[in-house]
């Protein structure tokens, strides 16, 4: 089992951070209790109701939320305070496709990216996505949405909005396939950058950034983000998502 050995902060100081109801939010409340209590901390997760992720962003810029796990983009360091560790051991930057039901004939030939390319299909996202600049550096026509990106899981099962799949992380297409019945997961492919999500940090809570920026690069080192990642994410390695058993596609990163 992984640990984590840090100098501890002054016995029983209460941290309170309030975290976005996103996918991700029960794997990071457990990973930011674990390395502050740790370090002497007493902590306390305040849940945010399900918003978008836009306003999510608007309220760490606010200090209304005090950290996110996000794709890395100019504008996001320009905003926030970053936290330089790779939070989901590579997970995140694996990316498995949403498609419309019966399209998976138009991907089983695939084998390179230049087989991808030559597909011609247009991917939909959000348009702060990380993903948006580099589906674009590697020549994949893309859509990017402003404001509600969630939009997009109606928009692919429709089929004649020139939107023909989503890509969706590896533990977030876990969760999701699911929810979404009307829409298919792609069986074969995963199309992978070397950049993982990162943690930001609300601009308005320096001092918990200062700690943050001490203990996450040991939660990494430790193994305890690799040991927080299979406890909670556990699915991507099994069926129907299986990983491990995906032909990789290798992406460009911006």
């Amino acid at each position: 089992m992984a640990c984590l050995i840090t100098a501890p902060a002054i016995a029983g100081q209460r941290l309170t951070l309030k975290l976005g109801s996103m996918n991700d939010f029960e794997y990071l409340s457990d990973m930011l209790t674990q390395v502050l209590e740790a370090d002497g901390y007493d902590v306390d997760i305040v849940k945010v109701a399900d918003i978008p992720t836009t306003r999510l962003e608007w309220m760490l810029a606010q200090g209304e939320l005090s950290a996110m796990m996000l794709g890395e983009t100019p504008p996001r360091t320009k905003r926030f305070l970053q936290v330089d560790v790779a939070m989901t051991d590579n997970l995140m930057n694996q990316r498995i496709l949403f498609i419309p039901p019966g399209h998976q004939d138009r991907y089983n030939q695939v084998e390179t990216l230049g087989d991808f390319q030559a597909l011609g299909l247009t991917a939909g996202m959000g348009r702060s996505w990380r993903d948006y600049q580099i589906w674009q550096a590697n020549d994949l026509p893309v859509i990017g949405l402003a404001g509600e990106w969630r939009r997009l899981y109606d928009m692919v099962a429709i089929g004649n909005r020139g939107i023909d799949y989503l890509p969706r992380g590896a533990y977030e297409m876990a969760k999701e396939w699911p929810q979404y019945p009307n829409l298919q997961m792609e069986q074969n492919l995963v199309l992978v950058y070397n950049k993982d999500h990162i943690l930001y940090v609300s601009p308005k809570e320096p001092a918990l950034h200062s700690t943050l920026s001490r203990l996450l690069p040991k939660a990494s080192d430790s193994g305890l983000i690799r040991a927080l990642v299979e406890k909670h994410f556990q699915a991507v390695f099994e069926p129907p998502v299986n990983l491990t058993e995906r032909r990789v596609i290798p992406l460009q990163p911006r």
